[in-house]
């Protein structure tokens, strides 16, 4: 992209490097899923009820001469053992990358890419719906609504379009995928190594789109770990990301009514995007600030987000102190504590939520969502807290299984639109 500075993180092998993997990883084995710590199992509505998870769908298979059938996929996932991302990031990469080389729609994906704000960072892409889809929603002649997704990186990593074997990138370096997806001989991979470019997260911006809605991915800025000095037009630094979230969400409604319903918006955010997101809406001089914003903005998801850091590993501690400007600032700037922070009832004007988590998430997702759901209720917040649909998903498959074609591990993101277009009509 034309003006983007990529910067250069020495240490982004915290994510993955723990992995020495071959090809005998992913032989399907007998491990047991890894059970729930801290919340219970099904959802939590306002009342506080909860209600058990629903029975899995039927599988579609798909993927034709794959070396493992779609029907394995969730199977695989429950092989693979532990939740941290060192444990699980490489696996999952390397299990779902083959089915999505044969998606076309991501594939040929064409989005549109604009600037939204007047740093180099900030950018985001568009994805409109393939001809003939109708709009998402119950009125066939309206526009579609637009859907906003905040990708994930521990504020020190991510892209709209990832390079996932560029360590220059500023996206999760993974060492070992290159070699596991050669020993998987797989053939759009052996003949052009950049075929898997970009298919993160054109997964998702196709996906959404091709179930009627105007899908938008922005970038935004990271934590710089590098040496370099602090610049505050390619860094992040405390608010920048609900700045950076304001800012796209702005931009989309008042550049995207030509083909799209600016008053229907809906947002979503994994893992640290969720929590920019989350700040973008608690903190009163972001969307809150900006009456059109909070009206068009009808609900929001956060997906395995980690809203607090009671407990937490040491090197994901560095990266936030970074971005929240120092490790004693982290206690009273994560999400948890923004929200707490509202005063009674401060929480009753803000767009309803859905906060959500995978059964296998890594402990540092799962326990701070609920100590932040409980503070959103304390406030009047509105929505509904679950785990998603997939017995076996972890903290990365949830995004990167998306397109793959298997109806149980993408059935989690179709629940979340059907969610966001509950009540239209009535």
């Amino acid at each position: 992209m034309a003006g983007l500075h990529l910067i250069k993180y020495p240490f982004v092998h915290i994510i993955a490097m723990q992995n020495t993997l071959n090809a005998q990883t992913y032989a399907i084995g007998n491990v047991g899923l890894g059970g729930r710590r801290g919340v219970q199992r099904g959802k939590v509505d306002n009342q506080g009820n909860t209600n058990t998870t629903q029975s899995r769908k039927n599988i579609t298979v798909t993927g034709g001469s794959l070396h493992q059938a779609a029907t394995k996929i969730m199977e695989f996932l429950s092989t693979i053992q532990g939740t941290e991302l060192s444990e699980v990031s490489t696996p999952t990469y390397a299990h779902f990358i083959p089915h999505l080389l044969v998606n076309t729609l991501i594939l040929n994906a064409t989005p549109e890419s604009h600037q939204y704000g007047p740093f180099p960072s900030q950018f985001l892409d568009i994805y409109t719906p393939p001809p003939d889809t109708k709009p998402a929603g119950h009125n066939p002649n309206s526009k579609p609504p637009i859907f906003i997704f905040y990708y994930g990186g521990g504020y020190l990593s991510g892209r709209k379009q990832m390079s996932l074997l560029n360590p220059e990138a500023g996206n999760v370096y993974l060492p070992d995928l290159a070699s596991i997806l050669q020993s998987q001989k797989i053939l759009q991979f052996l003949q052009n190594p950049k075929s898997i470019d970009r298919l993160y997260h054109q997964n998702i911006g196709t996906f959404i789109a091709s179930r009627g809605f105007v899908t938008v991915i922005p970038d935004y800025r990271l934590v710089n770990m590098s040496s370099s000095p602090f610049n505050p037009e390619t860094d992040a630094l405390f608010p920048s990301g609900a700045e950076d979230v304001t800012l796209s969400l702005k931009w989309s409604i008042e550049n995207l009514s030509h083909i799209a319903d600016t008053e229907r918006v809906f947002a979503m955010g994994h893992s640290a995007g969720a929590n920019h997101l989350a700040s973008a809406i608690l903190l009163p001089q972001f969307i809150p600030s900006h009456p059109a914003l909070l009206s068009s903005l009808k609900r929001w998801i956060t997906l395995s987000a980690t809203f607090d850091y009671i407990h937490s590993r040491e090197q994901r501690k560095i990266a936030w102190s970074r971005y929240f400007g120092g490790f004693e600032k982290i206690g009273e700037r994560c999400p948890t504590a923004l929200v707490r922070a509202l005063k009674e009832g401060g929480a009753r004007g803000l767009p309803e939520l859905c906060c959500l988590h995978a059964r296998r998430d890594h402990f540092g997702a799962i326990d701070p969502q609920g100590r932040f759901w409980g503070a959103w209720q304390e406030k009047g917040g509105k929505g509904k807290m679950e785990e998603v649909r997939g017995e076996a998903h972890n903290h990365m498959s949830t995004i990167y299984g998306v397109g793959c074609g298997d109806e149980e591990v993408e059935a989690w993101l179709i629940d979340v639109l059907g969610w966001c277009l509950e009540g239209e009509g009535e």
